[in-house]
């Protein structure tokens, strides 16, 4: 009776090792990516994932903000770029219209998806520490780089050609 108690217990420990390789084989890092979902302000639903592959910069911003609006011009030029990266725009400021941000959009020429702060967004990636702050996703899903500040595409592109070389 001992031989056959030993024996199960051996083929228990494979089980064991087998189930924990499957699982560790199927968990991939692109299941363990941030993701989020937000609305622009034409009411159009989006989710992060729906990006994936593509570079993506997370910016967030307010309309009273001066380096925020100085810095528009390179974001849009960023997002329209390439089809590799994108820009997304999170306005983090209380009390104001869709409105009113619409016509700051369209005044500032800004070329990319602007969304409010919602707690999704909060929980995948935090409060911003001051404005602006922007974070850069890579192509798979995984945060690389936060920039507190103004940001330039031409910085943005060297980051990401300096990332790729890796």
């Amino acid at each position: 009776m001992m031989p056959i108690i030993k024996e199960l217990q051996h083929i228990m420990k494979r089980i064991r090792h087998i189930l924990l390789l499957t699982a560790l084989i199927l968990i991939s890092p692109n299941l363990l990516a941030i993701d989020f979902s937000y609305e622009d302000l034409e009411g159009e639903s989006h989710k992060l994932s729906q990006d994936k592959g593509k570079w993506v910069l997370v910016n967030f911003w307010a309309t009273w903000c001066p380096p925020c609006r100085k810095e528009i011009p390179d974001l849009s030029d960023f997002h329209l770029e390439t089809d590799d990266a994108i820009v997304i725009g999170v306005n983090y400021e209380q009390g104001i219209s869709d409105e009113k941000l619409k016509k700051f959009a369209e005044l500032y020429l800004v070329s990319y998806p602007i969304t409010r702060m919602n707690s999704e967004i909060e929980k995948a990636l935090g409060e911003p520490r001051g404005l602006p702050t922007s974070i850069l996703i890579n192509p798979e899903g995984d945060v690389v780089k936060k920039f507190t500040g103004m940001i330039s595409d031409r910085t943005l592109n060297k980051y990401i050609a300096q990332y790729n070389e890796k």
